[in-house]
């Protein structure tokens, strides 16, 4: 037996009865009639209805939620964003740091010079000889000019050095515009190491001196028993006394070796 939802056609009212050899009675008004397939069809078409009328009223209780609560449900949903995002950039940058330190074990050495011609000067010494420079030379890929000439006399008496990052710069063909180290050797002792100078032309007035004994200058060291005179200086003529000063302040400092004299020279601002 099959339950159906039906419509009297006589009365109207709505029906939930069963049906026998085809045919419902009515329990509102008494009246019989005959349930054929348009009804049954009927029937489904009703319950299609029903359902669909479902959705909409679903569909129209969510149209009518209110606006700030979805406003409200917005701004937590971007709010859960952010926070995801932060965390996920917070990880990345942590990551990377952690890499970084395992990688980089040694901690970046401040160290001015960088050129073979800066490493040349920072590898001589007091003791070189002639053949010592030209061999360091030969090294570090430079090029030199070698002559001998008279300093403060009429016969020559210093075995000179030109060292240059070119032949051209070696030989005076591109003027003073390039970085050099000039060495002089003391023929009248025996070839001694006397002087080396370290000008680099973007800070003309200063200069880098290792030297033995000898004179530069207002900066002498004539007496070899005045040990403390030896070594690496920085030299500048604005460091000279001005006119009028009354303490006299001599154009050179002390440094405790070549890099900080080369340190000098960079940090000098005309």
């Amino acid at each position: 037996m099959k339950i159906y939802n039906l419509k009297c056609p006589n009365c109207g009212a709505t029906l939930t009865t069963d049906v026998k050899n085809n045919y419902a009675k009515c329990q509102y008004c008494g009246n019989e009639f005959m349930i054929s397939k348009d009804t049954e069809s009927d029937e489904k078409q009703s319950d299609r209805n029903k359902g669909k009328d479902a959705a909409e009223k679903e569909t129209n209780v969510s149209e009518m939620y209110p606006v700030e609560q979805r406003e409200a449900s917005n701004q937590r949903k971007r709010k859960t964003s952010r926070i995801r995002d932060f965390i996920i950039v917070f990880l990345i940058v942590t990551a990377g740091l952690a890499l970084s330190l395992l990688l980089d074990k040694e901690k970046p050495q401040d160290i001015v010079p960088k050129t073979n011609l800066h490493h040349f000067f920072m590898e001589l010494r007091l003791d070189n000889t002639a053949q010592d420079v030209e061999t360091l030379a030969q090294k570090h890929k430079l090029h030199f000019f070698r002559t001998e000439k008279a300093v403060n006399s009429d016969t020559a008496n210093v075995i000179y050095y030109k060292v240059a990052k070119t032949n051209e710069t070696a030989l005076d063909k591109q003027g003073d515009h390039a970085e050099t180290v000039e060495i002089e050797f003391d023929m009248t002792k025996n070839n001694t190491f006397k002087l080396a100078v370290y000008t680099d032309p973007e800070h003309i007035t200063a200069h880098v001196l290792l030297f033995k004994y000898g004179t530069y200058y207002s900066l002498s060291a004539d007496n070899t028993d005045l040990k403390e005179y030896a070594g690496y200086y920085y030299y500048n003529n604005s460091l000279r006394s001005g006119a009028g000063e009354q303490k006299s302040h001599p154009p050179y400092l002390k440094c405790a070796d070549a890099v900080e004299a080369l340190k000098k020279v960079y940090t000098y601002k005309k």
